[in-house]
């Protein structure tokens, strides 16, 4: 057996814990969607390594949301190299942290652990000249249409081994365009070759698996409210989905309605999140790869901290395996847990534990089993892989949310109180069972909003679905094109390229501008095409933006519908390329031309940190009508000197805060800045002169 290690990785972390080696191996992030995630070569997500990878467009990509996931790979009557027989077997990542001798990433002849594909060379995204689109290609990348599946944007590709000689072959795909852009698709293919290491040789050959299964673990994020409830769906006769979702929790010690953590500061539904992980196909057999409908076979949820759960196995005594086992045949119902499973119109032989949400408990805590966080699983099988024989399983990581603009509006209502809902009821079991979780019609219509990304949860789910039943294969617009904005005296300038034009459905472009925060509150300003009566541009002048006002921009090209494919839903129409593709993570500004000493204003003055002076930024003071190189040094009124300041844009406006520091305005050493009157020392750099002004800041 050959045990040399490839060291391919671009990070390694090495750390002992529990007698495990844990394996932080070569990631890439796929960012071209509402959800952007890590994707590791070995397939790890554990705590240490793949864990806090995924975040959502809602917040501008702040929040994560899989705390660790992780996944078990199970067998019976075992034989290693030396003859040993093993009663039970188990290999994979689990949650607490993977063992790169185990779970062995497997390089090509150049060293590539991890690949990367993508349709097309990403676009270049320029703010003032700056370039901010990630770097392209790194080691591994490629562009090459031609190696990924269907209609994808990106496909990402690395190969396991594992020491039970079962190799994993995994394909993560990703779509930035609208209807598909809130998925991340795992395409992963179990392969009974008996290679137990990382080289060609083989170690086991002609072994047979018997009563193989397939776990799945996901802790879901909840920011701030400690564990989340879980659900499902998809568990009975006649479901047309298969999902495991968590979705935030009230806080069980708030003194106030706190679902979806509600932010009295800033009118905004801070974490309204739902998160979950479709099922969206399990082999029949390693003979018959339609889907298996009555899979995962197993689901239920219990605590993060059961040891032989959430470590990988070869730390494990023969009854841990045994139990462990046993959890991916039979979930958490009978004589292990002792706990009842779901009995009507479930498909034979399914074991499902019965929903976390619908046991009549308020809070999570509230379980017996409980002690700081929940898990849920999902447990496919049993198979038989003769050897050469695979098995494979797609799953897609979902996210669902009310849009960031009905979050500034439910949030605004819900601190004047004047929050309303006029639907029926929707709100999680719990509530339905403990009315006094929202306090009044106030909380309850707030709530009822939040709830509504369930409905958004499922709709992605299904679109996820819905390309894999389709072979991936789904309808497209024209690339999006590059993007380049420039900040000028009297308006800004926003170019972009010509790229989109070699779709043969090319129609037009269209331009969006969010004003004080990169998320998604973007607003169409201009549009082009010939269908529109508006000549084909590659260039607008947007001479409505406000001087000092922070703006982002994203450029999107349309087709003109007629030969697309029904979308999800079924309609038929104009596609246009994802906003996330080329949407500028940088403020652009509109500038002024340099002043003088003489003509120094302070604005806002006086600066009330209370106040919303600039719509959607952090608080920041602007130093207009400044010289076009000079030196900025602000004082306190008894002479310390707290900021300096060096203006070398050649424009007439420096910005002290705003989104180059969510400052509440501090100083140079960090510290917050009190009330009081602040004095600004100011030397033009190429004639020494200087001048003094002042400000005054309000806490």
């Amino acid at each position: 057996m050959d045990k040399v290690k490839k060291l391919t990785s671009t990070i390694f972390i090495i750390l002992l814990f529990s007698s495990q080696i844990m394996y932080a191996g070569t990631f890439k992030w796929i960012r071209i969607g509402n959800v952007e995630m890590k994707v590791v070569d070995n397939t790890d997500q554990d705590q240490l390594a793949g864990s806090r990878a995924v975040y959502y467009y809602y917040d501008n990509y702040k929040t994560f949301h899989l705390y660790n996931a992780g996944w078990h790979l199970g067998t019976v009557d075992w034989v290693d190299e030396t003859g040993t027989n093993w009663p039970v077997k188990v290999v994979g990542t689990a949650t607490a942290g993977a063992n790169e001798n185990i779970t062995m990433p497997i390089a090509d002849d150049a060293g590539i652990t991890l690949k990367q594909y993508v349709r097309y060379a990403p676009p270049t995204i320029k703010v003032n000249d700056e370039i901010l689109n990630d770097p392209f290609p790194l080691a591994g990348d490629e562009v090459n249409p031609d190696k990924i599946p269907g209609t994808a944007d990106l496909m990402m590709e690395s190969t396991v081994n594992t020491i039970m000689g079962v190799t994993l072959k995994q394909k993560v795909l990703a779509w930035s365009s609208a209807d598909y852009d809130d998925f991340i698709i795992y395409d992963w293919t179990f392969i009974n070759n008996g290679n137990t290491d990382d080289d060609p040789e083989i170690e086991l050959p002609g072994q047979n698996l018997e009563d193989v299964y397939f776990m799945r673990m996901n802790n879901f994020y909840s920011p701030g409210r400690g564990s989340p409830w879980y659900s499902t769906y998809g568990e009975q006769i006649g479901d047309s989905l298969r999902i495991m979702y968590g979705y935030p929790a009230r806080g069980p010690d708030s003194d106030y309605d706190d679902f979806g953590d509600p932010d009295k500061s800033k009118d905004f539904i801070n974490r309204p999140f739902y998160v979950g992980e479709a099922f969206l196909h399990a082999d029949k057999s390693a003979s018959d790869k339609s889907d298996d409908i009555t899979q995962p076979r197993m689901t239920g949820v219990q605590s993060v901290e059961i040891f032989w759960l959430k470590f990988e196995a070869s730390s494990h005594s023969a009854s841990e395996l045994q139990n462990l086992y046993e959890v991916l045949q039979y979930g958490f119902g009978g004589p292990l847990f002792n706990f009842e499973y779901q009995t009507d119109n479930v498909y034979e032989n399914t074991f499902h534990s019965y929903r976390m949400d619908e046991e009549g408990y308020k809070f999570p805590k509230d379980f017996p089993w409980w002690n700081w966080r929940a898990i849920a699983h999902t447990s496919s099988g049993p198979y038989d892989l003769a050897f050469g024989d695979s098995i494979r399983f797609v799953y897609a990581f979902v996210m669902g949310t009310i849009s960031p603009a009905k979050g500034r509006e439910i949030g605004r209502a819900w601190n004047n109180g004047t929050a309303t809902w006029d639907g029926e009821n929707n709100l999680p079991p719990q509530y339905i069972q403990h009315p006094d979780l929202y306090d009044n019609d106030n909380d309850y219509a707030k709530d009822c909003w939040i709830a509504t990304g369930k409905d958004s949860l499922i709709k992605n789910a299904w679109a996820a679905q819905y390309a894999v039943q389709n072979n991936y294969e789904l309808p497209v617009p024209p690339r999006a094109p590059s993007i380049d904005v420039k900040g000028l005296p009297d308006y800004i300038q926003i170019n972009w390229g010509t790229e989109s034009e070699d779709a043969s459905d090319f129609s037009g472009y269209r331009v969006y501008r969010s004003t004080g925060s990169p998320d998604s509150s973007f607003t169409k300003i201009f549009e082009c095409g010939d269908n529109l009566g508006v000549s084909l541009t590659h260039t607008f002048n947007d001479t409505t933006a406000q001087r000092s006002v922070a703006y982002f921009y994203y450029v999107t090209a349309f087709d003109d519908g007629l030969s697309n494919a029904p979308s999800p839903n079924g309609q038929i129409r104009s596609l246009e390329s994802g906003w996330n593709i080329n949407r500028t993570r940088a403020a652009a500004y509109r500038s002024r031309p340099a002043g003088t000493l003489e003509s120094i204003r302070v604005v806002p003055n006086p600066l009330n940190v209370n106040a919303n002076n600039f719509p959607g930024e952090p608080n920041k003071i602007v130093f207009m009508d400044i010289p076009a190189y000079c030196t900025i040094k602000i004082y306190t009124e008894g002479g310390d000197l707290v900021k300096t300041i060096e203006h070398d844009s050649g424009s007439g406006d420096e910005i002290w805060g705003g989104n180059i520091l969510d400052l509440q305005t501090v100083s140079d050493s960090g510290q917050l800045l009190v009330s009081g009157i602040y004095i600004a020392h100011i030397t033009d750099n190429e004639s020494h002169d200087t001048a003094i002004t002042k400000f005054v800041i309000i806490r």
